[in-house]
């Protein structure tokens, strides 16, 4: 992936994001560039009104179906919690919300990609002085989020599970990395055909997803396949 949206529109999302009263406040193959690439709503090059006259619709689109203060809420209290966002990329949808609306005491946006966590790194100083200090960005390996032990209070791996080489191995590694009674959160899409997301044969059914979450340790694991159209939400604790 060579290319990624302009600052403008970055500020353009992130000023929508942060502006919008949506209840999120204190009270509450390993081939990345596929993972990116398949969502019909992440623009991958600079836009142009010439080719992609609808690039701004798109934006909206994604924040209809993929419902995100939805998303934030099933995190659960994120109240001076560490959450870590594994393949955050290409620029932080879910990581950049988090920083800028609730009280959580850190977010860490890891990705694979070098130009991606550049970009979201440089992306951070759109964030409000008082909050950008707590979000922080990592490359990190394909097969190692590469997390300090019992570092992150609250993981969320959105559309990014079905692309790890070895899902078992890669959550073992993860394990270490999440504090005593901390918790997973796996958001991807629904193992039937649906008009946004990637083949079905590229996808994980629930229950597969269930069983390697057992493989690699997890305990209390929760499935909620109805909040979302077109996607799962999981949960699971170490």
């Amino acid at each position: 992936m060579k290319n990624y949206i302009l600052p403008l529109l970055l500020a353009i999302f992130l000023t929508g994001i942060l502006s919008c009263d949506d209840g999120l406040g204190p009270s509450q193959s390993t081939n990345h560039t596929t993972t990116h690439e398949y969502d019909p709503s992440i623009p991958q090059n600079k836009p142009d009104s010439s080719t992609d006259p609808d690039l701004t619709q798109k934006e909206s689109n994604r924040w209809i179906w993929q419902k995100p203060e939805l998303v934030i809420r099933k995190l659960g209290d994120l109240d001076n919690k560490t959450v870590v966002d594994i393949g955050a990329g290409p620029y932080g949808y879910f990581s950049f919300i988090i920083a800028g609306k609730t009280s959580a005491k850190k977010v860490i946006a890891l990705d694979i990609d070098e130009e991606a966590v550049k970009f979201m790194q440089d992306a951070r100083k759109l964030l409000p002085d008082a909050r950008r200090d707590k979000f922080e960005t990592r490359l990190v390996k394909p097969n190692d989020p590469m997390l300090n032990s019992s570092e992150a209070d609250v993981v969320m791996i959105v559309n990014t599970v079905t692309y790890f080489e070895d899902p078992v191995d890669y959550l073992i590694n993860l394990r270490r990395g999440i504090a005593n009674g901390g918790r997973l959160v796996i958001i991807d899409f629904k193992k039937r055909t649906t008009t946004i997301g990637p083949n079905t044969a590229d996808r994980i059914a629930i229950g597969e997803l269930e069983i390697i979450l057992k493989k690699a340790g997890y305990k209390n694991i929760e499935f909620d396949d109805r909040t979302l159209e077109y996607q799962y939400i999981v949960t699971a604790y170490k």
